[in-house]
């Protein structure tokens, strides 16, 4: 052990002394850890919205849109409004399709998403009956780069559920807001199939009067046609009583102006009987029986009674007259009665005292001049109203007759005519007839029909799916499109939960970093120690000697390369790490084992140990599961990867920055320290028998001129 140290010691002595070999030893230290941080920075959020909304897509829609009565839509301009509103990419917009495409074939873009002229048509096609699915144009630019594909792609698959999501949870609104009509108001509580039944109800009871009235018009349609046949008999006898009327109009003519003649006679009479019966009363007053005594009474009540004989005659002549009002006559009647009665009173009083005579006389007085008042008022009214209305009213009976006489004079012509219009509606009347009975057949068909809906519905509103249905309908329209549109949400549980895509890939370049690091230190620095004199001066020095000496300069450099590599990924890139220092002793381990294993391939194989490293560096990084996980990978790498030392020393890392699961953390490191025991095999055992194969290399390469 003591002889190992001293060649340590040897190697220290001479890289202290030279500042070249300290400059490249350095350089090892911090050449590595640049390999990490940047791969680490770079992989940092690949996938957020602020690093793919660098990347272009451009856009254009042709969507011609399309109307449905006086409703203009255009779902291209739906697409359109989302995507300004997604900043995930950047959008870019173009001013026509083959500038979109142009983009596209110049790598100015990845992709082009063109939405054709007909996409607003195809999408509402459902409508119609004959659904197209519509189709928005989409154009990638392969070659540009290899995972943007993937990107874009995604960023397609998002399009496509947008829209289609878009259009189910409006179309799915609709049809629950629709839901009105089937659940009812939401006042009453009728639901589709009692308002259904309501109104087909109600359509039986109108095609049921309609019925009815198809019966009534068939039998007027036959009733009207017996009444055309006894019309068409009635004509000749009609045409008769014309004739007939044409000389009864004419006599009537002749006694209406005879009639004329005794109206003017009549009501000249009853104005005399008037202006008599006005002066009789002027007359009984001007006799004084206001002022009479008690001796003349009987001469002025035997006169009075000429005078009610004629108020009565003539009182019952007007009676009967038009336009007479009733209580004019019963006044002038009454004033008559009250002047009799009191003059009575007069006569018979036997105890008459002169202040009784003079009130009763100034009673007589005011009676008598009420009966003139109410004669004047009846003569006024006579004259100016019933006789003016009774004479014409005679005069318009004269000329209705004249005018009649004229009218039959022109029926007389008429009834040929009117015989050719009787057959020709008889004939309708038949054909309508036979009409009206189909149509009555068919209302009853119909009705027949209803029967059987109102019947289905009233089994419907009874049926326990179909109430859950109205149940359902009675819930929140914009919820219900909601759940359509989206039925499964997830609730998503992280575990193991890494912040960024970076933190997630630390691992894997932290273990690559170590692998470069040790493949560059065994490529600079040389595995075999020569004898020279400081060697010398140790004594007998075997090959495990010299192997374990020399190696321990490897190992300070590979720790080196960890302890920068590591620091940095925790304080200058800022991954995540839930573990720190384990962080760091699993690094610590896993360049111990690919320094020693390096080292060990060098000093047994010398170049051909280099370039067998070289090679199991690439077959980790593809198949070890660093970036893609190991299942989708070729059934190869899925046999080889646990036979990789990246595999376990990713593991452990990654136990580290997600968090630690049980013993995987221990068993992954414990399994690292079986690549110790390969490594020391190779070093130790198989590096005699090629000693001469490396020689003779060696030799080859040096004669070459062109290779270290």
């Amino acid at each position: 052990m003591k002889k190992i140290f001293q060649i340590y010691l040897a190697d220290l002595k001479r890289i202290s002394t030279n500042v070249v070999a300290i400059v490249i030893i350095m350089g090892l230290g911090i050449i590595p850890a640049l390999y990490a941080w940047f791969n680490i920075m770079s992989n940092w959020d690949p996938y957020g919205e602020e690093a793919t909304s660098q990347m272009h897509i451009a856009v254009y829609s042709e969507d011609e849109g399309m109307s449905i009565g006086d409703l203009k839509l255009c779902m291209g301009d739906s697409v359109i409004k989302g995507l300004k509103e997604n900043d995930a990419i950047g959008w870019i917009f173009t001013d026509s399709s083959e500038e979109a495409l142009e983009y596209v074939y110049s790598g100015k873009c990845y992709a082009a998403f063109i939405v054709p002229k007909d996409f607003s048509a195809d999408m509402l096609s459902f409508l119609s009956g004959e659904p197209v699915n519509p189709q928005i144009e989409y154009y990638e630019n392969s070659k540009k780069n290899a995972i943007a594909t993937k990107i874009t792609s995604k960023v397609k698959t998002t399009v496509q559920q947008s829209v289609n999501s878009s259009m189910v949870s409006t179309i799915t609104e609709i049809a629950s807001k629709s839901g009105e009509l089937i659940v009812g108001d939401g006042k009453s509580g009728d639901n589709l199939a009692g308002t259904v039944v309501d109104k087909l109800k109600d359509m039986d009871t109108t095609l049921s009067t309609y019925a009815g009235m198809l019966d009534t018009f068939a039998m007027l349609t036959d009733s009207a046609d017996s009444l055309i046949g006894s019309t068409q008999s009635l004509l000749p006898s009609v045409q008769g009583l014309i004739d007939g009327g044409q000389s009864s109009v004419l006599s009537g003519a002749q006694t209406a102006q005879t009639i004329t003649q005794m109206v003017d006679i009549s009501l000249s009479n009853i104005n005399s009987q008037l202006d008599v019966l006005e002066n009789s009363i002027q007359l009984l007053n001007a006799s004084g029986v206001a002022d009479a005594d008690t001796a003349d009474i009987s001469v002025s009540v035997a006169g009075f009674d000429t005078v009610e004989q004629l108020a009565e005659n003539t009182l019952a002549t007007i009676q009967g007259l038009k336009g007479v009002d009733s209580s004019q006559i019963e006044a002038v009647r009454k004033n008559i009665q009250s002047i009799k009665t009191q003059i009575k009173d007069l006569k018979s009083d036997t105890e008459l005292t002169a202040d009784k005579l003079k009130l009763l006389k100034e009673s007589v007085k005011a009676d008598v001049s009420s009966a003139k008042s109410a004669i004047d008022t009846l003569k006024n009214t006579f004259d100016h109203s019933v006789s003016p209305n009774l004479t014409g009213a005679v005069y318009d009976i004269e000329y209705a007759l004249i005018e009649t006489r004229s009218m039959l004079g022109s029926l007389d012509n008429s009834f040929p005519d009117i015989q050719k219009a009787l057959d020709d509606y008889s004939a309708v009347l038949k054909s309508g007839n036979a009409d009206i009975v189909n149509t009555r057949q068919y209302v009853q068909q119909i009705r027949d029909g209803l029967q059987n809906v109102i019947s289905g519905f009233d089994n419907l509103s009874n049926d326990e799916q179909f109430n859950e249905i109205v149940k359902l309908l009675r819930t929140d329209p914009t919820l219900i499109a909601q759940f359509v549109t989206s039925p499964l949400s997830m609730d998503e549980q992280k575990i193991y939960e890494i912040s960024t895509y970076g933190s997630a890939m630390a691992p894997f370049y932290t273990v690559l970093a170590l692998w470069v690091g040790g493949l560059i230190t065994v490529a600079l620095v040389k595995t075999k120690v020569k004898d020279t004199d400081d060697i010398k001066s140790l004594g007998k020095v075997n090959s495990v000697h010299k192997f374990f000496g020399r190696y321990i300069t490897f190992f300070v450099i590979g720790q080196l390369q960890t302890l920068v590599t590591v620091l940095g990924d925790l304080f200058f890139v800022g991954i995540q790490c839930r573990h720190p220092f384990l962080f760091w002793c699993a690094s610590a381990l896993t360049s111990l084992v690919f320094t020693l294993l390096m080292y060990s391939l060098t000093a047994a194989w010398g170049n051909v140990g280099q370039a067998v490293a070289v090679v199991i560096m690439v077959i980790q990084v593809a198949g070890a599961g660093g970036t893609f996980p190991v299942e989708v990978l070729p059934q190869v790498y899925r046999a080889l990867y646990k036979f990789m030392p990246f595999n376990y020393a990713m593991n452990a890392l990654r136990e580290c920055v997600g968090g630690m699961y049980r013993f995987d953390y221990g068993r992954d490191l414990a399994i690292l320290l079986i690549f110790i025991a390969v490594s020391l095999v190779i070093g130790l055992l198989l590096g005699c028998p090629f000693g001469k194969l490396n020689t003779a290399i060696e030799k080859s390469k040096k004669k070459s001129g062109l290779i270290l």
